[in-house]
């Protein structure tokens, strides 16, 4: 007969883990690549992946997901907006108001504000109680950046990744701040029922990603980090 530890330990690696159905954006504004580095993360998971643009964005194919992915765009986040109908951005808020996770990296994050430009009243998906993000750096090309993580301190890709201020919204928890400034990188909130996780940094970025940036790989990658994120959206 099984002790009692050894019985939970058996039964903890033979459990199944319940994959999700991860919907990602794809379309007008993505940086190209950027919505399949984040799909291969989580075909890793053997979790069920769907990409969805402007033209196939809605209810119905929202309603097949667990989360859905805004992924690392264009400078100009507004590409994305100016490519999806009010009705859209209304059923990406109602899928997470509902239950439904978002996970927002880069300019996920940013169009997760309140506003994308609020000096010129254009408004994001309002999703947290912030009014408009701003970059963390003031340049464009990609930088290697510290970055705390809990108790890790790590070096992370970033290009025009944002910050979430200082002091986070209510119902909000931080889990990494950039280390020179002391700002958030990272941040999970939550929108009625359901969960937003948003990433300045690109923790889902790979070797090919340092390479073509011709970033110093000494440090490693941050992929580890990065599936810790994920499990924050179960």
């Amino acid at each position: 007969m099984l002790k009692p530890a050894l019985l939970l330990t058996t039964l903890l690696a033979t459990t199944p883990v319940m994959s999700q159905t991860i919907a990602i954006f794809n379309g007008a504004g993505t940086c190209d690549g950027c919505a399949e580095a984040v799909g291969e993360r989580y075909l890793d998971r053997n979790d069920k992946v769907i990409y969805v643009n402007e033209r196939t964005l809605g209810p119905d194919v929202l309603g097949l997901a667990d989360v859905y992915v805004q992924p690392g765009g264009s400078d100009d986040i507004d590409e994305t907006l100016r490519a999806l109908k009010p009705e859209q951005v209304q059923a990406i808020r109602d899928f997470v108001k509902d239950g439904g996770h978002y996970l927002g990296i880069c300019a996920g994050a940013y169009l997760a504000a309140q506003y994308s430009d609020k000096a010129n009243n254009h408004k994001a998906y309002g999703l947290v109680a912030l009014d408009e993000l701003s970059s963390e750096v003031p340049y464009a090309k990609p930088s290697l950046l510290k970055m705390k993580w809990g108790t890790q301190t790590r070096m992370v890709y970033n290009q025009s990744g944002p910050h979430m201020g200082k002091r986070a919204p209510a119902d909000s928890t931080i889990l990494a701040t950039y280390s020179g400034s002391g700002r958030i990188a990272a941040l999970l909130s939550h929108y009625g029922k359901g969960k937003v996780l948003l990433i300045g940094p690109h923790l889902e970025a790979d070797q090919s990603w340092y390479e073509d940036a011709k970033l110093d790989t000494r440090h490693g990658y941050n992929l580890d980090l990065f599936r810790t994120a994920l499990t924050y959206l179960k």
